[in-house]
């Protein structure tokens, strides 16, 4: 078959960071990295200039993807898969069409590789039914809002199996939102923001350099949900450190914001102190001391406690000790049952439990994928299973330092 040079652009931009639940959606990046960055405990974006891309660039990512789509569905045809994304229809579009895609696997140029990662993002969109879409970097709101519109109109428009759009926002950016701009940004399309919450507590927020107060959290929630779009809040056991008295404050005020904004979704982010975050560089200099995985836990269960109003709970990141999605209503009593359950345990117990969850459930797995397995951490690790069969009086201390160790080294 002769290869046909085709005109045109099969590449659209992607940003690093996405949410989790979000496996489904078509990628699409409206900004890049972060207009605040200064939080000390994400590394995502330190280093890295924020910049806002034009209407104009986002709608050609909008037509290279309608391009991308327009050519697995020829692909598929021909093939006799009637419209159906199959991997077969994928590689050999791959194998069509060098001139986009290289000789995958053998020759791939830097632009040749990033056009393959669109087309598995796209592949995968249509795979899944193009019904969802995330607004890449980290606030996509910050842009300015009658642009934002017309991107949300145009890409609906070019793609009307869409049901469901979704995005990062800042607090702060929500609260400066006039209630008219926010409306007209759900009738566009916008479905969802995802607002880092993290803590309610202004001694809490201060220190870790978030930009935002209680109060702001507060206001800016209110009027995201009473435009009609629906919101998942972003809490984070941990994040006051190991201060008892804070660490009360600390929850005390963030059920203060969840009980008021009443958030569509809770989703609970256990702090990792990360080695390339600012704030694994106050643990290193002994100004900030990390929490135990027990003190996170009986955050979690106070929490749980202390929520007033039905919503969907969710803890899937591999940093929470226990993992659940469903309705607060219904699985509520089921979570507090393991955490009561857990918290029972002898300490012998607790730590096997933690050593199940940590060293043996994955989350080493994973960092030993990304190559980050280095000898510390050999080390350390080795030291609590040591510690666990010897059933020494330290083995909690030495567990709860190989579980730092390992989320020190990123989040699956």
């Amino acid at each position: 078959m002769v290869t046909v040079k085709r005109p045109g652009n099969y590449t659209i931009e992607m940003g690093p960071m996405g949410p989790i639940g979000e496996g489904e959606s078509l990628i699409l990046r409206v900004n890049r990295n972060c207009p605040w960055n200064q939080c000390l405990f994400c590394p995502v974006y330190k280093g890295k200039r924020f910049s806002t891309r034009s209407v104009e660039e986002i709608k050609r990512d909008i037509e290279a993807t309608r391009r991308v789509c327009e050519l697995l569905n020829e692909v598929s045809w021909e093939m006799g898969f009637t419209g159906s994304i199959e991997r077969q229809v994928v590689e050999t579009l791959i194998r069509r069409h060098p001139e986009i895609y290289g000789q995958y696997p053998i020759s791939v140029t830097e632009e040749q590789w990033l056009a393959l990662e669109s087309l598995s993002n796209i592949a995968n969109w249509l795979l899944c039914g193009a019904k969802r879409v995330f607004l890449q970097d980290a606030n996509a709101l910050f842009m300015k809002s009658k642009d934002l519109v017309e991107v949300l109109q145009f890409l609906k428009k070019s793609f009307p199996t869409i049901e469901t759009i979704t995005c990062y926002a800042r607090s702060k950016t929500c609260e400066r939102k006039s209630s008219e701009e926010l409306k007209e940004l759900r009738d566009a399309g916008m479905s969802w923001c995802f607002v880092g919450i993290e803590s309610g507590c202004d001694d809490v927020l201060n220190y870790m350099r978030k930009g935002v107060k209680g109060e702001e959290h507060i206001s800016g929630g209110q009027k995201i949900l009473v435009s009609g779009i629906r919101m998942a809040a972003f809490v984070m056991p941990g994040l006051a450190g190991s201060s008892k008295e804070l660490m009360q404050r600390h929850v005390y005020d963030t059920l203060t914001v969840l009980n008021e904004v009443r958030p569509t979704e809770v989703r609970v982010r256990s702090l990792a102190i990360l080695e390339s975050t600012p704030l694994y560089t106050k643990w290193e200099a002994r100004e900030f001391e990390a929490p135990s995985e027990d003190q996170m836990i009986d955050e979690l269960r106070m929490l749980l406690e202390g929520l007033h109003f039905d919503c969907t709970i969710e803890t899937l990141q591999m940093t929470n000790v226990f993992t659940v999605k469903g309705r607060l209503s219904e699985k509520k009593r089921e979570m507090l049952e393991q955490i009561e359950s857990y918290q029972a345990l002898p300490l012998l117990e607790r730590a096997r439990f933690l050593l199940d969850r940590y060293l043996y459930g994955g989350y080493l797995t994973f960092v030993k994928s990304w190559g980050k397995c280095d000898l510390r951490l050999n080390s350390v690790t080795e030291e609590a299973e040591i510690s666990f069969r010897q059933r020494a009086n330290d083995v909690m201390e030495k567990v709860e330092k190989a579980i730092f160790a390992i989320k020190s080294k990123g989040i699956p």
